[in-house]
């Protein structure tokens, strides 16, 4: 195995974030393994000795950079807690489970599991929430839609019937305005969650807020039928 075949092998340990840190890595490491190959005695060898274990050292030290993304992320996040929203990273089965990426090398199948950011507000619980039927609810954009949705957007479980007509309405009618990159939303225990890979910047930030704080508004209850269990 020749000099370079050995430092490609070494290389791909270091991931390296951003085109611009990967680029002045290559050229280092270029330079030293050309420096080699031109004069391949010991003190070249020392030198490229010297050279590796700098750039042992340099590469930890990259690595732990931001990239623009990144603190583009960062800056979304920070924007939306100011706004009394948490975020949460975490991970969801994919609602599209069958693709080419969740099959293995060896043709094994994988865990559909995606990892997302969960944007996350609680919904004031209505005055008599003891005596009204829990409701808890979930939407996923998959390979199928429900007749009643946009898109390909489809309830992860049946609709629930004491869903209030009014939220019904309101799901129906704003789900289309969200970022393309949003693939879940749930309610969970009175806490609304939409989920999403963030690559939609400022604009989605204030899509997804704005269905957030527009959808706890919203009654989970008729309140008819509020009034009637009392």
């Amino acid at each position: 195995m020749d000099r370079y075949q050995q430092f490609r092998r070494i290389i791909p340990k270091y991931h390296l974030r951003g085109a611009a840190q990967r680029l002045i890595l290559i050229k280092i490491a270029s330079a030293i393994v050309l420096w080699a190959m031109v004069s391949p005695n010991i003190e070249t060898m020392t030198y490229l000795i010297i050279g590796f274990i700098l750039l042992l050292i340099i590469a930890p030290l990259f690595a732990i950079l931001p990239s623009a993304r990144q603190k583009e992320q960062m800056n979304m996040r920070k924007e939306a807690m100011a706004k009394g929203i948490s975020v949460e990273l975490t991970s969801i089965h994919d609602p599209i489970p069958h693709q080419e990426k969740y099959i293995s090398n060896t043709g094994k199948r994988l865990e559909p599991i995606l990892k997302v950011a969960a944007y996350r507000i609680g919904r004031k619980k209505p005055r008599h929430w003891r005596l009204s039927p829990a409701i808890d609810w979930g939407l996923e954009r998959g390979e199928d839609s429900s007749p009643d949705l946009p898109g390909t957007w489809c309830w992860s479980q049946a609709k629930p019937d004491a869903l209030s007509k009014e939220m019904g309405n309101f799901l129906v009618n704003e789900i289309a305005s969200l970022p393309d990159d949003v693939v879940k939303i749930d309610e969970m225990n009175y806490v609304l969650s939409v989920y999403w890979h963030e690559r939609s910047g400022e604009a989605g930030l204030a899509s997804t807020v704005r269905f957030l704080n527009g959808c706890i508004e919203i009654p989970l209850h008729d309140l008819q039928n509020d009034l009637e269990s009392e």
